[in-house]
């Protein structure tokens, strides 16, 4: 009888063990996720990609979870490009360019002539098209500039920019000047765009090309002349290709110094920026964290905690609220959409469903 009590006790010991063990493993999986992501970019309802801390994460459940994709580098990840759920690129600081093309599952390195810079890639039925404006590193805002292009799995210099204190300079030579604010090209591969920023009021640079890069023209807008006393900053511009047309919409925030507000004007092109027309303004006391354009007609501007958004091309803009501390509004439609937030652990992940009206908290 003693023995069966004992072995009775031993059997209890055993399964209460095995009983924490389970409950362990249960709160593990239930343990709350942590990232800090500086950036993402959702190219679909469901799939998106993110850049943490020299990490890249994709996700395929709308950014509920996230994995780590990232390629086999520990250096810094000084670059990047994410075209569409499938195609990456991630730049390190040792000149290794990767690129994926099967959402994270391989990559390719191969050295690359530059660090730093702004990539851009356009996927085309012949294939693929990749540019670099490579950057030698800020110095005081200015950062001389070179084109480059991809050809035959190539990286080939096609446009040196303009060289300091050249006494030799070409009007229409990329400035070394300013803060190169963007560089995109439009879907034929031809037409380029770059915007730069200049600490003097009125200043500003937009370059053109239309021979896919390898010259650049300095184009002026002439609707812009009347800022001649105020900061010009550039956003991000997007194009959208119509039937007949290919739109460029480029948002422009001017800085009233003497009022110490803003002004944020949207201007669009369809003759590949040669001539600008205004489409929408509005005014705010507070500079713009981010806009983001979605389409022809869903934008959004983020200021400080408040989301402004129009779906009729700027004619009606209606102000909602967003989670405290968002510096990343991203929509992929007029419904879908994502607030990446700053919290003390890291960055938190917000979803709306419904435009911007509401949102969840993902993680």
């Amino acid at each position: 009888m003693k023995r069966f009590f004992i072995a009775l006790l031993v059997l209890t010991i055993f399964l209460s063990g095995c009983g924490s063990k389970t409950s362990d493993v249960i709160n593990n999986n239930n343990a709350i996720q942590t990232y800090d992501f500086q950036y993402i970019k959702m190219t679909t309802q469901y799939n998106g990609w993110a850049l943490g801390e020299n990490k890249i994460y994709i996700t395929s459940d709308k950014g509920k979870t996230w994995i780590d994709v990232s390629p086999a580098n520990k250096n810094n990840i000084f670059s990047w490009y994410f075209l569409n759920e499938n195609y990456s690129w991630a730049l390190y600081s040792d000149g290794t360019l990767y690129e994926t093309r099967n959402k994270g599952k391989s990559w390719v390195g191969s050295k690359a002539p530059f660090t730093m810079g702004k990539l851009f890639f356009l996927q085309k039925k012949d294939g693929l098209s990749g540019w670099m404006l490579k950057e030698y590193g800020p110095a005081s805002g200015d950062s001389p500039v070179d084109v480059y292009k991809l050809i035959d799995s190539k990286w080939v210099l096609i446009s040196k920019g303009e060289i300091p204190n050249n006494s030799l300079k070409d009007d229409n030579s990329i400035s070394f000047e300013g803060e190169k604010a963007s560089f995109i090209f439009l879907s034929d591969a031809k037409n380029g765009i770059i915007t730069v920023e200049y600490r003097i009021p009125g200043k500003y640079g937009l370059y053109l090309s239309s021979d896919s890069g390898y010259t650049w023209n300095k184009k002026d807008i002439p609707l812009l002349s009347k800022f001649k006393d105020d900061s010009i900053l550039f956003y991000s511009p997007r194009f959208f290709d119509y039937e007949k047309e290919t739109i460029v919409i480029l948002p422009v925030c001017i800085y009233d110094i003497k009022h110490n507000g803003y002004q944020i004007i949207f201007i669009a092109s369809s003759d590949n920026g040669s001539t600008w027309k205004e489409v929408s303004s509005f005014s705010t006391k507070e500079k713009p964290i981010e806009i983001n354009l979605v389409d022809k007609n869903n934008w959004n501007v983020v200021i400080n905690n408040v989301l402004f958004i129009t779906n009729d091309n700027g004619k009606m803009w209606n102000k909602v609220n967003i989670p405290k501390n968002t510096v990343q509004i991203q929509f992929v439609d007029s419904k879908n959409g994502w607030a990446l937030v700053k919290s003390q652990l890291g960055t938190n992940l917000y979803y709306s469903k419904n435009g911007g009206l509401s949102w969840k908290k993902l993680f």
